[in-house]
């Protein structure tokens, strides 16, 4: 007889937390041994006054039945709904009648016992509507057949009643237990989840971080090892420029893997000027609105930051504009240059693509409802816009 496992939560119950597999087996162990105890009580007063060979036969059949039922069930585990096998219902179904067929052809009282083998069986069917149909079959037999057999309808409503009730607590105990465990399984996956984002969250932090101060350090060592010669005092304040910029970068990654790093817009304008200037292009840098939500600043900060550092590394640019702009209850950031030609490709040939920078910055985006655009303009240059809505992140600021 094969009795196969509920498959519509198998994959939650493949994960656990840690010590959910010792808990299950403490709980097991109990719950064996009582099982095992109300089957074969049953069974020793049976055999110590055995009725005729032919009834005795039957209620043998019976409890060899709910044997392997048992056996199988226990693999699975004491509360785990399984499938509705056609075998274990046919299991239950042949335990009843072989109980009935005792009880009216042959009298035994010990009988009685066999509603309770069938009714537990019942209960752990995966179905609910089927479960609770057989349990409540199974009552009604039992109050019947018992009922007619000692002439008391009350001994037979006893029975009934006592069958439905530790047969529905049986299958209430298996719901409940596929629920921890269901439950178990979510915080688990939560947890998973959690790890992930906030990994994605690092990464892609350091990535805008040291790609944007990676790239002014770059710049302005180019330019001094250029004036060194002819300008040793130029090229002093931009080596000095470059160990503030990388104390400044050093101090940006510690803040960000431990999760305080909140760009602000305004700081981000400072330094597009400054180093759209180190690297010699032409901009108009536009200045930072009052009183924008700290999510929709800290989103067109970070888009400031990778727009700035694609333009001083790919663009090969002469001249680049930054606008902030705030109007229908969206604000936005607008950076333009004129480093790409229509065709889409950069003054030395090589093609602009969106990389993992611009990758992160519409995931940020996105996480207050905005948009993030990137493509190359008709007349040639390279546009990158990010717009937010206020009045979500308003709301979702709670301040």
């Amino acid at each position: 007889m094969a009795i196969r496992e509920a498959r519509d939560d198998a994959p939650l119950l493949t994960v656990g937390l840690p010590g959910g597999g010792e808990r299950r087996h403490r709980l097991k162990v109990p719950f064996v041994a009582i099982t095992v105890f109300f089957t074969i009580s049953p069974l020793v007063s049976l055999l110590a006054r055995p009725p005729q060979p032919a009834a005795l036969a039957l209620l043998l059949t019976a409890w060899a039945i709910f044997a392997v039922v048992l056996v199988r069930l226990f693999r699975v585990g004491p509360w785990v709904r399984t499938m509705p096998d056609p075998a274990l219902l046919a299991a239950a179904a042949a335990i009843v009648m072989l109980a009935v067929v005792a009880q009216l052809a042959f009298g035994v009282a010990e009988a009685g016992a066999l509603y309770f083998y069938a009714g537990v069986t019942a209960g752990r069917v995966a179905s609910e509507r089927a479960g609770i149909v057989a349990i409540a079959a199974i009552a009604v037999a039992a109050t019947v057949v018992n009922a007619y057999v000692a002439a008391d309808w009350s001994e037979g409503l006893t029975l009934g009643v006592t069958v439905g009730t530790i047969s529905l607590t049986t299958f209430a105990l298996t719901a409940l237990g596929r629920s921890n465990r269901q439950l178990q399984a979510a915080r688990r996956e939560l947890a998973d989840l959690a790890v992930a984002e906030e990994r994605a969250r690092i990464a892609r932090d350091l990535h805008d971080t040291l790609g944007h101060s990676l790239s002014v350090i770059a710049l302005k060592a180019e330019l001094a090892r250029r004036v060194l010669d002819d300008d040793p005092a130029r090229a002093s304040a931009e080596i000095g420029d470059v160990e503030h910029v990388a104390r400044e970068a050093l101090t940006s990654v510690r803040e960000t893997v431990s999760g305080y790093r909140q760009p602000s817009l305004a700081m981000e304008l400072a330094g597009a000027r400054a180093a759209l200037a180190a690297a010699g292009i032409e901009a108009r840098v536009e200045p930072a609105p009052d009183d924008l939500p700290r999510d929709v600043d800290a989103v067109l900060g970070w888009a400031v930051r990778e727009g700035i550092t694609n333009v001083l590394r790919h663009s090969d640019a002469a001249h680049a504009r930054v606008r902030v702009l705030v109007a229908g209850g969206d604000a936005a950031v607008e950076i333009e240059d004129d480093g790409v030609a229509s065709d889409g490709t950069a003054h030395d040939g090589s093609a602009r693509r969106a990389g993992t920078g611009l990758t992160g910055l519409r995931e940020r985006a996105a996480r207050l409802g905005g948009a993030l655009e990137a493509g190359p303009l008709a007349g040639g240059g390279f546009r990158l816009r990010v717009a937010v809505p206020m009045a979500g992140a308003a709301a979702g600021d709670g301040s």
